[in-house]
């Protein structure tokens, strides 16, 4: 049987949100260059979301999944956050790979700087990278539960299957969780690292702090 690992992105392979540094630089990047039509359509969705919260964290991700960003944007947002990235945990995943085990990348941020990100940065071919996307009009919100099915849809896990190592900072990938056989919680909250200990104490494996080339 296939060995497989999956790795959360945010807080895991990379040491911040990249969503919420996505919305920032969008901001910040816009306003800079002059480009106020992006400045006012962000501005006014932060508005909405975090002063009078009349949208919800979903209809505000699809909105801004949504906006028309220009490609140079895109590719300074993601030399950006690659400053940010994890060595241990990128160490790990590279090691894995050359002990051929099968790579998911899942993650509950936007694909369309994900895919991109892990392509350029993450020095692996062979990794299926799973992130948030707008099919038909509906945001397929990456998270939770979605994970695991967006897995089992890719065909890179079956139904119920258990895989073998799993690298996550949140309790929100508990249904991953129960399926790995063995975890790796990296940089956790309080809140996660209690629940966690609670729940799969006997799952938990420390990640040897060994750091790759930079």
């Amino acid at each position: 049987m296939d060995k497989k690992v999956v790795f959360d992105f945010d807080q895991t392979l990379i040491y911040v949100n990249s969503f919420t540094k996505w919305v920032a630089f969008l901001l910040s990047k816009s306003f800079k260059n002059g480009d106020y039509k992006l400045f006012y359509k962000v501005s006014i969705l932060i508005f909405k979301r975090k002063i009078i919260k009349t949208i919800s964290h979903q209809n505000f991700k699809k909105a801004l999944v949504e906006l028309d960003i220009r490609k140079d944007y895109n590719e300074l947002f993601l030399v950006k956050l690659a400053e940010f990235i994890n060595k241990d945990v990128l160490y790990e995943l590279i090691e894995l790979a050359k002990n051929d085990y099968k790579i998911a990348i899942s993650s509950a941020a936007p694909e369309n700087y994900l895919k991109e990100f892990v392509e350029k940065y993450i020095p692996i071919k062979q990794i299926l990278v799973e992130g948030t996307t707008i099919e038909k009009n509906v945001l397929n919100d990456n998270f939770g539960l979605r994970k695991v099915e967006n897995l089992i849809k890719q065909g890179f896990l079956n139904p119920k299957e258990e895989f073998d190592i799993l690298f996550t900072d949140s309790y929100d990938d508990f249904p991953l969780a129960e399926l790995a056989k063995v975890i790796h919680l990296i940089s956790p909250d309080e809140v996660s690292k209690n629940k966690y200990e609670q729940t799969f104490l006997e799952k938990l494996i420390p990640i040897k702090q060994k750091k790759a080339e930079s």
